[in-house]
């Protein structure tokens, strides 16, 4: 066998081992729950940037962004975002956080698990029991007292999104009511899922 020839059965080799390592890897990367499916609606969580300033300065005046982060979740994509109005100089101050988590189709097991699926899981285990529900645009959601006087939770889905909404607010020196938190978190949320 001359050079030629041997060059040539190398390179053929080299560009048949590629390609099934490239194809291998596609076919991998199907039953990968860190990796979106077809039937997920969302394939990565909405970023801050989708909610606009005027929702929130409307809803907290003075509020400005102080978190504004995106990365991966174990089977899926995360954002969380906060605006605080801690600074402002006059009028009630709040600290409003959103948290949303797109769970993604997880194919590894016998029965494959849907991103719908999997949302509606994360969602039963973060509601409790005292949670009210609520009428969103998206369909139903639960509110409930947080933990700190002042503060109210709410999530809701989405297809596959999972959205957390949280509010805590003061007025003067003492919390403001569970209704005024409750009737904050509900507005946004409402407002929220429409833009979704």
């Amino acid at each position: 066998m001359g050079p030629l020839v041997r060059v040539l059965v190398v390179g053929a080799g080299a560009v048949v081992l590629s390609a099934a390592a490239i194809g291998g890897g596609l076919w991998l990367a199907g039953d990968d729950p860190d990796v979106p499916e077809s039937g997920d609606v969302h394939t990565a969580a909405p970023g801050c940037g989708m909610v606009s300033d005027g929702l929130v300065t409307g809803l907290v005046p003075g509020a400005v962004p102080e978190t504004s982060e995106h990365g991966p979740l174990a089977g899926g994509d995360n954002a969380v975002c906060a605006w605080s109005s801690a600074g402002a100089a006059d009028g009630p101050r709040g600290v409003l956080r959103v948290d949303m988590s797109a769970r993604f189709t997880d194919a590894t097991g016998e029965e494959p698990l849907s991103g719908d699926q999997r949302t509606q899981e994360a969602y039963a285990a973060l509601v409790p029991v005292r949670g009210e529900a609520v009428e969103l645009p998206s369909g139903e959601g639960q509110v409930w007292h947080g933990q700190a006087p002042g503060t109210a939770e709410l999530a809701f889905t989405t297809d596959n999104l999972l959205v957390r909404v949280s509010y805590a607010g003061t007025s003067g020196a003492q919390p403001v009511g569970f209704d005024d938190a409750r009737d904050l978190t509900v507005e946004f949320a409402e407002q929220l899922g429409e833009a979704l």
